[in-house]
């Protein structure tokens, strides 16, 4: 059987000529690497024509940081209420029937008054 690209092998392989010098593999490799890199410097300076010092970056971190919107703690918000499906109020709307507002609702059940019987 023909050995699959995704071999342990070939993928081994393929991996030392890109790493020894004297390879053709070498090459194109690197070639290849240092004209994304110059791609994307360009692009990000594009976006980004006043490049900022990390200083700046960490000045406007730790001005986030001290948000008073984030000092103030939220509500919680409660998870145990009802579990309605939204076909289940659909066929209590349709039928004019009150919702049991339980967790367990079993009332919307096909045939739920035959046994559960194993054959």
């Amino acid at each position: 059987m023909a050995k699959s690209l995704r071999s342990k092998s070939k993928r081994a392989f393929r991996a030392k000529k890109r790493t020894s010098s004297t390879s053709d593999y070498y090459i194109t490799e690197a070639s290849r690497v240092e004209r994304l890199s110059k791609r994307l410097t360009e692009t990000s300076s594009e976006k980004c024509p006043e490049a900022a010092s990390p200083e700046e970056n960490m000045q406007v971190d730790e001005a986030a940081q001290q948000d008073p919107l984030s000092s103030e703690p939220t509500p919680k918000v409660s998870t145990s209420g009802p579990r309605m499906s939204g076909r289940e109020v659909w066929k209590a709307s349709r039928r004019g029937i009150q919702i049991r507002r339980t967790p367990a609702t079993l009332a919307w059940n096909k045939k739920s008054w035959k046994s559960k019987n194993r054959r």
